[in-house]
């Protein structure tokens, strides 16, 4: 990873949501999330991620996720991949990145 890549990817995150916040919802198109599994995890070994890792029944995980989707919309401008990981289907996940608190965004 490039030197100050965090940095540069909290001020994506953050005009990517404060720019969304300004459209309209995408109705009828599907999600550009990309959802990571146990098997398929190794995918964030090729270039840039930003990944929630989030609960169904977490309340703040509920407020993040229409977010997360206007979010997504700009990840190939943003030139990153934007990923979910649900961890009560994939518990192995979350013991793998130390996931101790939800919603966590892993970059």
């Amino acid at each position: 990873m490039a030197a100050g890549g965090r940095p540069r990817a909290a001020l994506c995150v953050a005009l990517a949501l404060w720019a969304g916040a300004a459209l309209p919802p995408a109705l009828g198109r599907r999600s550009q999330v990309q959802t990571l599994t146990d098997g398929t995890w190794r995918a964030l070994l090729e270039g840039e991620w930003m990944v929630e890792f989030y609960a169904p029944w977490c309340p703040a995980c509920q407020n993040l996720q229409p977010e997360w989707e206007k979010f997504a919309e700009w990840g190939e401008d943003l030139e990153v991949n934007i990923a979910k990981v649900d961890v009560t289907e994939q518990p192995g996940l979350s013991g793998r990145f130390i996931i101790t608190a939800l919603p966590t965004i892993y970059q």
